[in-house]
Order: structure tokens, then C-alpha cells, then sequence
């Protein structure tokens, strides 16, 4: 969990070993987000060959994974640049409470295994 903020380290810990869709990424981020009362701004990033989804978390930014990425990686990322936040859509996700949060992980996890 290096180069996260310090108080998502600490809510993220529990879901250190989950490795989930990118789109889950996001929903994992903005319930964590809105349980510890901070701010998640989701967002789609268009690049160069394909488009990516972040998070503005209360104090950084998190690099969730390319938008079609069944298992991708939470990372700490450097700030998008203005012409990257100019043209990127913003995504809405729902807010899952701590018990879908452990469903979708279980879930997830299943799958993975099949």
C-alpha cells in the first residue's frame, strides 16, 4: 500500500488481497470514501489506446484500470493533466454499504476461481 494516502491505507486494508474488475475498483473506492466521510470523484480517462477509469480520492488520485479489465490493481497515480480531465466523463457508480461491499468480493472471488 505504498504511496496511498494515509487514511485510505487504513480503510483499504482490509481488501488488500482483492483483485477486482476495474468498474468494482471504483464502486470499492467510493463506498470506502463515503464510510470515512471523504470525497470519490470516479472517472473514465480516455488514452491512447484504450480508456482508463480514477478516482479523485479526498487526497490523491488512484489509478483503478483500463475500463474493460475484468482484474485490475488499485495504484497511486500522478494527477491527470488538464487536457486528460477536460475530455473525461464522469462515472456513476452505486454506493454499496459494507455488506454488498463483502458480497461483491466474495463474489468476485468465486468467480475467479471457477
Amino acid at each position: 500500500m505504498q504511496g496511498f494516502p494515509p487514511r485510505l491505507a487504513e480503510l483499504f486494508e482490509p481488501y488488500a488481497g482483492v483483485t477486482l474488475s476495474a468498474l468494482d475498483n471504483l464502486k470499492l473506492l467510493n463506498a470506502l470514501a463515503n464510510q470515512a466521510a471523504l470525497s470519490c470523484e470516479c472517472l473514465e480517462l480516455s488514452g491512447e489506446s484504450r480508456a482508463v477509469y480514477v478516482a479523485k480520492w479526498d487526497e490523491g488520485w488512484l489509478d483503478c484500470g483500463f475500463s474493460n479489465a475484468y482484474s485490475a490493481e488499485i495504484r497511486p497515480m500522478t494527477p491527470p493533466s488538464e487536457v486528460q480531465l477536460a475530455t473525461a466523463n464522469k462515472v456513476e457508480v452505486p454506493l454499496l454499504n459494507a455488506q454488498q461491499l463483502s458480497f461483491m468480493c466474495m463474489q468476485y472471488a468465486h468467480f475467479d476461481h471457477c
